[in-house]
């Protein structure tokens, strides 16, 4: 994901941390159905969204915002892209079960 958001220079890598940190906290697992968030505090976080301020004001914080804004999506949409890409390449590699309901079969107890 981290490849997703940095620049072609390669140098800016560590500003994007703290929004890809939060875009993975914010993402629902397909284990376990939850956010990392919701999960440590039982709440989400507010998405960034800044609709009621006036464009002239605090242009400083309003232009560090869009970015954060900007990078928490970029990060979004790569990690459904590669939720999309290794969901396609598991069901790629799946097979039929050979046995069916009321056959006996063995189970592997080692870890």
């Amino acid at each position: 994901m981290l490849r997703q958001c940095v620049g072609s220079n390669q140098r800016d890598w560590v500003s994007k941390l703290p929004a890809i940190e939060f875009t993975i906290n914010m993402a629902q697992s397909d284990s376990t159905g939850y956010a990392p968030f919701f999960l440590n505090s039982r709440r989400m976080p507010c998405p960034m969204i800044w609709e009621h301020a006036q464009p002239d004001e605090y242009p400083g914080v309003r232009a560090y915002a869009q970015k954060v804004k900007a990078a928490v999506m970029t990060a979004h949409d790569s990690l459904i892209a590669v939720r999309v890409k290794q969901t396609r390449d598991t069901n790629r590699r799946r097979h039929p079960a050979p046995f069916i309901e009321g056959d006996l079969v063995y189970v592997s107890t080692k870890n």
